[in-house]
């Protein structure tokens, strides 16, 4: 039993820990669409010449969807994790060691 309350309490933490990441992924996503937003708006004011701000936009696009979609991806594959552990407790708690 008490195997069993130890993965309930690593799959209750995987949880958040997905929650938290996938999180992460889409706030890193609005930083970024806000980060280019603003380039776009200095390079129209004339504070940036065209190279510049291309290359800021392009830049802070490309870090964006990077880390974005490696937070977000992280965040699901921990969620699957926990599914997959959630899943197999009960038929992995009750086998007797040395079997299966």
């Amino acid at each position: 039993m008490d195997d069993l309350a130890r993965i309930s309490a690593k799959v209750r933490h995987a949880r958040k820990v997905e929650a938290a990441l996938q999180w992460m992924g889409w706030s890193v996503v609005v930083l970024g669409v806000l980060a280019v937003a603003v380039f776009a708006v200095l390079w129209a004011i004339g504070d940036l010449n065209a190279e510049q701000a291309l290359s800021l936009i392009f830049g802070a696009a490309f870090a964006t969807i990077l880390s974005g979609a490696t937070a977000y991806g992280s965040g699901v594959n921990v969620g699957l994790s926990a599914e997959r552990l959630e899943l197999a407790a009960p038929s992995a708690t009750s086998e007797e060691p040395g079997q299966g």
